[in-house]
């Protein structure tokens, strides 16, 4: 009697694979009612798991994630509210500009001779590289290249122009200046490569200065101002702000560091567990495959099927007849030259069994293996019509993955 053996994916906990297992099992049943699925089920023994009690995670288990009071690195105020509205701004610069346009919908009067504050603050935002200071603050920054071409930009953007005409500009003189900073941080983060380095601090320090040279800036000295947001009008913005961002601001996340390290460190641990020291997962494959009634199919599931592919290169297993990788990253890593059987340019061992590759274009953990492996593995593409994550786990719930089983099948 065939038997096939179930491998699961990474992060795959109970009660997880004893229900997906049940869902193989059913799929397959009414098809090849002889097969049986057996399960090889080795994240309990031989998976990740936080071996010191998060004791490595800072603040973990106080549902915080923050070092106590006192302690370093802890912060005297908690999360700075600030940051998280510079992470909004880096995405979009111009969404304070935005925000605070309608929140005077009259235009004010200006007394006889009086210049719009918009051109004003214009005219003084295209001469602002030429203060030597702010030139020094911008390079600690990091953005001292970007920043002409960020000015440029955001006064000659639409939502700009609109903020400009708008009585905001006389009192908001402000964000227009991080406008500026925050372009000039995106430039600066576009381009692929390296990371850029910023310093939180300069730019905080540019932007008092800039807004020190710009007209309207309350305080009247070159040398003051600040790089966070004061007024009423800034305020709601930023709360306004903090609502859109909710869930995704690193703050939230810092608080939330218990929780997602535990519900993350299994799936991502589980991988660098594994191609640091994967020997004892492949050890739980092969004495499942031992303890199996011949022939054997190896059905496995994502770093399941790396594994799997792992020791049937490295070891002969005569009775299996067959290896099922299911949204496998097994070729990727093969090409990138991190399989850690087989270096990339070596080919599969004659002793490897035949191969069939299953991937959903729309799942992107999903790799195919005909053009780094050509002659040894069969690709076949599956469409669970499901979005990513989602699909990396759909193919259990496919009925199109069932009929293709139980034609393979030995």
């Amino acid at each position: 009697m065939t038997t096939v053996l179930f491998v699961h994916g990474t992060g795959v906990r109970e009660p997880g694979f004893t229900g997906t297992l049940e869902l193989v099992r059913e799929g397959l049943r009414p098809l090849r009612p002889e097969i049986s699925v057996t399960p090889c089920y080795w994240g309990e023994s031989a998976g990740s798991a936080l071996r010191s009690n998060g004791a490595s995670v800072p603040g973990y288990g106080t549902g915080r994630g923050l070092p106590a009071a006192g302690a370093p690195g802890a912060e005297a105020d908690g999360p700075d509210e600030d940051v998280e509205f510079w992470g909004l701004l880096y995405l979009d610069p111009l969404l304070e500009l935005r925000l605070l346009t309608p929140e005077s919908a009259v235009r004010a009067e200006l007394a006889p001779g009086a210049v719009p504050p918009g051109e004003a603050l214009s005219s003084a935002a295209q001469s602002l590289t030429g203060d030597a200071r702010l030139r020094e603050l911008l390079d600690a920054a990091g953005i001292g290249e970007d920043f002409p071409a960020a000015v440029a930009a955001v006064l000659t953007s639409p939502d700009c122009r609109q903020f400009l005409r708008s009585p905001a500009a006389s009192s908001e003189a402000d964000a227009l200046a991080r406008a500026f900073t925050a372009e000039a941080v995106r430039r600066r983060a576009e381009p692929p490569g390296a990371a850029p380095v910023f310093d939180g601090t300069a730019r905080d320090e540019a932007v008092a200065r800039i807004v020190a040279l710009l007209p309207g800036d309350p305080s009247g000295d070159p040398s003051g101002g600040s790089g966070t947001h004061r007024g009423p009008v800034t305020r709601k913005v930023k709360k306004l702000a903090g609502r859109l961002a909710l869930g995704l601001a690193s703050a939230q996340v810092v608080k939330r560091r218990s929780a997602l390290t535990d519900a993350a460190h299994p799936a991502a641990g589980d991988v660098l567990l594994y191609l640091s020291r994967g020997g004892a997962i492949r050890e739980v494959v092969a004495e499942a495959v031992r303890a199996a009634e011949p022939p054997v199919v190896l059905l496995a599931h994502s770093l399941g099927g790396i594994a799997s592919l792992d020791l049937l290169v490295l070891r002969a297993l005569p009775e299996v007849e067959l290896l099922v990788t299911v949204g496998s990253q097994a070729p990727f890593l093969y090409e990138l030259g991190a399989l850690p059987s087989l270096e990339h340019g070596a080919p599969l061992p004659g002793h490897v069994p035949p191969w069939l590759n299953v991937y959903d274009r729309r799942d992107l953990l999903s790799y195919v293996g005909a053009g780094v492996f050509p002659d040894r593995v069969r690709d076949v593409a599956l469409d669970s019509r499901q979005p990513f994550p989602l699909a990396h786990s759909a193919y259990w719930s496919n009925p199109e993955l069932y009929r293709l089983l139980a034609e393979e099948l030995p």
